[in-house]
C-alpha cells in the first residue's frame, strides 16, 4: 500500500502526530503492563531515594482511603515516573524519531526504549485498523439508507415514464422514433401516390391499336398483356395467310378474323384491369398518405406536452444519477476499508533498536565535587554578607537611642545641687566592629591623660567597694550626670556641706537643724519649702527632703568624699583635656551626621 506524496508542513504534522501517540497514556499503560513496572520500585514511588521520600509525604497528604486506591495510585506513579524517564524528540529537520530512557540500569533504559517502540508500531497499527473498521461501519450503515434512496428516486422515474407514455426505447422515447417513422412513411406515401397517379394517366390513355403497334409503357407490361399480344399475332398471321390462300369470304378466314377480333377484345379487356388496377391502387395511396400525415399531425401536437413531461423527467433521473453516485461511490469506499482494516498500513520503520549505554549518562564525579565546592564556596560568600548587614543592621538600630540621648539640650547647671551620682554597676566593655568602634578608639587614643588622671583620683579618694565605680568614672561615661543633683532619700542620713558651698537662701529661711540636742516633742507641721525642679533629662525621680523637725533622730555624718565639692580639682581637671573634648565633640558631631544620613537611606528597610 502506497500513500499520497503531502507537503512537507503536513508531513511534519503527521511526525509530531506520531510523536504524541508514542507519548500518549494508552502506549504508556502498555508498556507498564507490559514490563510490569507497577512491581520495579524505582517506577512505583516505593524507592528508598528521593522519589520515595517524596512518594510518602504525598500518601501522608492524600487522603484517599479507598480499597484499591494504593494500586491506582501505584499504577499512576508508575505511569508518571515512565512519562518522565523518556525522552521523545525529532532529529533536526528529518522525519527520524529518537526514544530514548533513563534509569538506574542500562538494561532496562535498553528494554524500556525498545518495548516503547514495539508498543507503539503495535498501538499506531490497531489505530489505523480500528479507524478503517469504524469507517467500514459507518459506511456499511449508510449504504442501507443510500440504496433506499436510489431505489426511491429510480422507481419515481419509471412511473412517471409510464404515467405519461414516456417510454424509452435504446435511449429514445417511442413516440420520438414513432414521429420518425411515420414521417418517413408518409414521405413514401406521397411518393408512392404520385407514381399510381402517373401510370395511372398512362393507362388511360393508351388503348388497343396503341398496344398493338408499339411497346408497351413498364405500368401496362404484364405476362398476360404480353400472350395476348402473342396470340393476336400469331392469330393476324393465320388470317393473312388464309385471306391470301382462301379469299375474304371463306369460313376459314372468318373464323381467323373472328378469333382476331376476340383476341383484341381480351387486349382491351386487360388495359381496362390494369388501368383500374392503377386508380385503386391510387387511390389506396392516396389514403395512406393522408391517414399518415394525420397521424404526424397528431404526434406533433402531442410532442408539446411531452417536452413538459421530459423537463420534469430529465429531473427525476438528475437526482436518481446522483443518488446513484453517491452510493456508488460509499459502496466502493466500504469494499476498500473493508479489506484495509486487516492490514497494518502504518508507513513506519525502525531503523536501529536500543542498546545498554557503556557509561552512565551525567556529569562526573570531578564535575560535581567542583560544582559542589562552587556552591559552598557561594553559600558562605553570601552567609558571610547577610550577617555583615544583619550587624549593620543591629548597630544603626542601637545607634538611635544613643544618638537621641546625644541631641537632648544640656541641662542647667545649679551648683547648690551639685551631687555625686548614686554608684552604677560595673559596665563591661564590649568590643565590637564597625564605624562605633572605630571611634571609641580613636577617642581612647586622643585622650590618654585624662583617663590615667581618672584612675589616680579615683586610687587617692577610693571607693566604697571595689567593684563600684568611682564619681569620676561615672561622669566620664555619662557627663549628664555632672551637672544633675543626687536624689536623696527623705530618710537617709544628710552629709555635712564642704567649705565653700554655698547653701540656698530658700533653705536657709525654711529649715533649721538642731544638732547635739535634746530632741524635743515633735513641733507641729510645716508647709515643705520651694525646692527647684530637677533639669530636664534627669533620670532619677525627685526626692523629697524631709522637714528638720520631722526628723526624730540626728543625722550622721558621712565621711565619704564628694570629688565634685572640691572646685579646685574640678577646675584643673576640667582645664587640661579642654581641647580634646572639643576634637571629640567635633568628631561626635561628624559621626551624628553619618549616622542620621545612613538611617535615613535605610528608613525603608525591614529590621529584624
Amino acid at each position: 500500500l502506497t500513500q499520497s506524496v503531502v507537503a512537507s508542513d503536513a508531513t511534519l504534522a503527521i511526525v509530531e502526530n506520531q510523536v504524541r501517540v508514542l507519548t500518549s497514556g494508552t502506549v504508556l499503560n502498555k508498556v507498564v503492563d507490559k514490563l510490569n513496572l507497577v512491581s520495579d520500585p524505582e517506577f512505583n514511588g516505593q524507592d528508598s531515594g528521593g522519589l520515595g521520600v517524596m512518594t510518602l509525604i504525598r500518601s501522608i497528604l492524600s487522603r484517599n482511603d479507598e480499597p484499591g486506591a494504593d494500586a491506582d495510585r501505584r499504577r499512576a506513579l508508575a505511569v508518571g515516573n515512565l512519562a518522565e524517564s523518556l525522552s521523545v524528540e525529532r532529529g533536526g529537520k528529518t522525519f527520524v524519531i529518537s526514544v530514548s530512557a533513563t534509569t538506574q540500569n542500562g538494561e532496562k533504559s535498553a528494554l524500556i526504549a525498545n518495548t516503547m517502540t514495539d508498543v507503539f508500531l503495535q498501538t499506531f497499527g490497531q489505530i489505523q485498523s480500528d479507524t478503517a473498521g469504524r469507517a467500514t461501519n459507518e459506511l456499511t450503515g449508510r449504504l442501507d439508507e443510500l440504496r433506499k434512496g436510489v431505489e426511491v428516486a429510480e422507481r419515481k422515474v419509471e412511473d412517471f415514464r409510464a404515467t405519461h407514455d414516456l417510454v424509452d426505447a435504446q435511449g429514445h422515447l417511442i413516440s420520438d422514433d414513432e414521429m420518425l417513422k411515420l414521417n418517413q412513411q408518409l414521405a413514401i406515401a406521397r411518393a408512392r401516390t404520385l407514381e399510381l397517379n402517373a401510370r395511372a394517366a398512362s393507362a388511360r390513355s393508351i388503348d388497343v391499336n396503341s398496344v398493338l403497334s408499339g411497346t408497351l409503357p413498364e405500368e401496362i407490361n404484364s405476362n398476360t398483356m404480353s400472350e395476348l399480344r402473342s396470340q393476336y399475332a400469331t392469330l393476324k398471321q393465320e388470317a393473312d395467310r388464309a385471306a391470301i390462300r382462301f379469299g375474304p369470304r371463306h369460313p376459314e378466314l372468318q373464323a381467323l378474323n373472328a378469333q382476331l377480333a376476340g383476341s383484341r377484345d381480351r387486349i382491351d379487356g386487360e388495359l381496362r384491369r390494369i388501368a383500374s388496377s392503377l386508380q385503386v391502387d391510387l387511390k389506396r395511396a392516396v389514403q395512406l398518405e393522408q391517414d399518415l400525415a394525420s397521424r404526424l399531425a397528431q404526434l406533433k401536437v402531442r410532442s408539446g406536452d411531452v417536452n413538459s413531461d421530459l423537463v420534469t423527467l430529465r429531473e427525476l433521473e438528475r437526482e436518481a444519477a446522483a443518488k446513484r453516485s453517491v452510493y456508488e461511490q460509499y459502496l466502493l469506499r466500504a469494499k476498500e476499508t473493508g479489506e484495509q482494516k486487516d492490514i497494518n498500513t502504518a508507513n513506519i520503520n525502525v531503523i536501529s533498536k536500543a542498546f545498554a549505554p557503556l557509561e552512565p549518562n551525567g556529569p562526573s564525579r570531578a564535575v560535581t565535587v567542583l560544582a559542589g565546592l562552587l556552591a559552598g564556596l557561594a553559600s558562605g560568600v553570601g552567609l558571610g554578607a547577610m550577617r555583615g548587614a544583619y550587624a549593620s543592621l543591629r548597630e544603626t538600630a542601637n545607634a538611635r537611642p544613643r544618638r537621641r540621648t546625644a541631641e537632648r539640650p544640656t541641662p542647667i547647671e545649679d551648683k547648690g545641687y551639685q551631687a555625686s551620682p548614686p554608684p552604677a554597676p560595673p559596665v563591661e566593655a564590649t568590643r565590637r566592629s564597625g564605624p562605633i568602634s572605630a571611634l571609641l578608639s580613636a577617642v581612647s587614643n586622643i585622650v590618654p591623660g585624662k583617663a590615667r588622671r581618672e584612675d589616680s583620683a579615683n586610687t587617692r579618694f577610693g571607693s566604697p567597694a571595689s567593684g563600684s565605680p568611682t564619681v569620676a568614672e561615672s561622669a566620664k561615661r555619662n557627663p549628664v550626670y555632672s551637672a544633675r543633683p543626687e536624689p536623696v532619700s527623705p530618710f537617709a542620713p544628710r552629709r555635712p556641706a564642704p567649705a565653700g558651698y554655698e547653701q540656698p537662701q530658700a533653705q536657709q529661711g525654711a529649715y533649721a537643724s538642731h544638732p547635739q540636742q535634746t530632741y524635743p516633742a515633735a513641733p507641729p507641721m510645716q508647709a515643705y519649702p520651694y525646692t527647684q525642679p530637677p533639669p530636664a533629662g534627669y533620670p532619677y525621680p525627685p526626692a523629697m527632703t524631709p522637714h528638720a523637725g520631722q526628723v526624730p533622730y540626728p543625722q550622721q555624718q558621712s565621711a565619704y568624699p564628694r570629688a565634685p565639692w572640691d572646685k579646685a580639682n574640678q577646675a584643673s581637671e576640667a582645664a587640661e583635656p579642654q581641647a580634646s573634648i572639643e576634637e571629640i565633640r567635633a568628631s561626635l558631631r561628624e559621626f551624628r551626621e553619618a549616622v542620621r544620613e545612613l538611617t535615613e537611606s535605610r528608613s525603608h528597610r525591614r529590621y529584624f
